[in-house]
């Protein structure tokens, strides 16, 4: 089978799952394509669509729920779909039920509608970051969790996505506000060596570097502050610890 894999990763736990993803349906014997959304304008010809990403104030983020909208056709003709969305709780991980309902709408099947714990990278302004020992734990459950999911591909049990969206979707364009609003708390520091790794890499072109200056069109995926190679962005004036992923699943 011809799958596609596509996401959206802030600071690299979605990358993580959808690589766990394409290594578990290589060794299935299916043929994989992914890309994360960021360089991609187009959806390849797919037999079985996987799509994913990380969970903002309980829902996807916004960009990935557009890029959902406009960039994948409608009227999939028997087409199966995964849905899977990481989050540092389950508890209001509603991600899937809106991009399940999407994807529902264009046609597809929806086989399994996946959520993954993942280390939390988001503390800049309150929680803690999830200790190493549990990161690991995590990581290993994912491990099985993927393989438990692509196995669902071959069943004929869909899930029911025909609730309405309509709230869960708000969440997402207030937490895309609330973001501009937020992100003017990032700073440049004197620690900065010029590299431009943050300009570069920011989905939303957000940071000039050289004038150390942030627009409003942040979207707090904060991987500017966890990518930096010297830890020379802060937020509020205060340093974050930074978050990689540390686990190949």
């Amino acid at each position: 089978m011809n799958v596609f894999i596509v996401y959206f990763s802030g600071t690299g736990n979605s990358e993580a799952i959808a690589r766990g993803y394409e290594r578990a349906l290589v060794k299935a014997g299916h043929q994989v394509m992914s890309a994360s959304i960021e360089n991609l304008d187009k959806i390849p010809e797919h037999d079985f669509l996987i799509v994913g990403g990380p969970i903002y104030a309980g829902n996807m983020p916004d960009k990935l729920i557009n890029w959902i909208r406009t960039k994948i056709p409608a009227h999939a003709i028997d087409k199966k779909a995964i849905v899977f969305s990481t989050s540092a709780g389950l508890l209001n991980a509603n991600g899937v039920k809106s991009i399940g309902r999407k994807l529902m709408k264009k046609g597809y099947s929806l086989v399994d509608a996946a959520i993954f714990e993942m280390p939390r990278n988001f503390y800049i302004d309150q929680y803690d970051p999830t200790p190493e020992a549990i990161q690991k734990q995590q990581f290993e459950r994912a491990a099985v969790d993927i393989v438990n999911s692509v196995r669902k591909m071959d069943l004929d049990t869909v899930v029911d996505m025909t609730q309405s969206v309509i709230m869960i979707d708000l969440l997402a364009d207030v937490f895309r506000w609330m973001a501009k609003s937020l992100g003017k708390s990032f700073q440049i520091t004197e620690q900065c060596i010029g590299c431009g790794k943050c300009e570069k890499n920011c989905p939303e072109h957000n940071i000039n570097y050289i004038e150390k200056r942030f627009s409003n069109k942040c979207m707090m995926c904060t991987r500017c502050i966890h990518n930096c190679p010297v830890n020379a962005i802060s937020y509020k004036e205060k340093h974050i610890d930074q978050y990689r992923v540390h686990y190949e699943i």
